[in-house]
């Protein structure tokens, strides 16, 4: 065997064990979905996660970054890996959440799915506005613009009869 072809061969093996022992992680995808947001909480369903396990259900404002609803809350899978889970907390004021599973093993919390979702809890909290209404600005300015565009047809004008 040729020593060019040795690494290539090297590298192409090592990818290839790559994907055998990442192949049980590939098997389970893990799949978190916010199924309902309401004002008055959450509903989630999962799959992939781990199987007859204590879990810690997360709701985070995304603005603020604060937990909601005193921090996490437990829940348990079944013995296929799924959880369907609700979570009642209020979500007044709230425009988007960050809702995360998680599980622990001794004392390290490890994330194991993730979902975003928009609210309608928000309100009705308009930006500021400043000014008055847009129709005399509007009007002044349409006017300034045909102000300028007779100046560049006359200036244009001159110019021609002195050429």
């Amino acid at each position: 065997m040729p020593r060019a072809i040795r690494p290539s061969l090297l590298i192409v093996s090592a990818i290839g064990l790559s994907f055998l022992l990442a192949s049980p992680a590939l098997a389970a995808p893990k799949n978190l979905d916010v199924t309902s947001v309401t004002c008055g909480g959450v509903a989630v369903s999962a799959m992939g996660m781990p199987k007859d396990q204590q879990l810690f259900l997360l709701v985070t404002d995304l603005v603020t970054g604060k937990a909601l609803g005193g921090g996490p809350s437990s829940v348990r899978s079944d013995s296929s890996g799924e959880v369907h889970a609700q979570r009642s907390l209020s979500l007044r004021g709230v425009q988007t959440v960050d809702v995360s599973l998680w599980t622990k093993k001794g004392e390290t919390l490890t994330m194991t799915a993730q979902e975003r979702s928009s609210t309608n809890c928000a309100g009705s909290a308009a930006l500021p506005r400043t000014g008055s209404s847009p129709g005399p600005l509007l009007a002044a300015g349409l006017g300034l613009l045909l102000a300028g565009a007779l100046a560049v047809w006359g200036a244009r004008g001159v110019a021609a009869r002195r050429a």
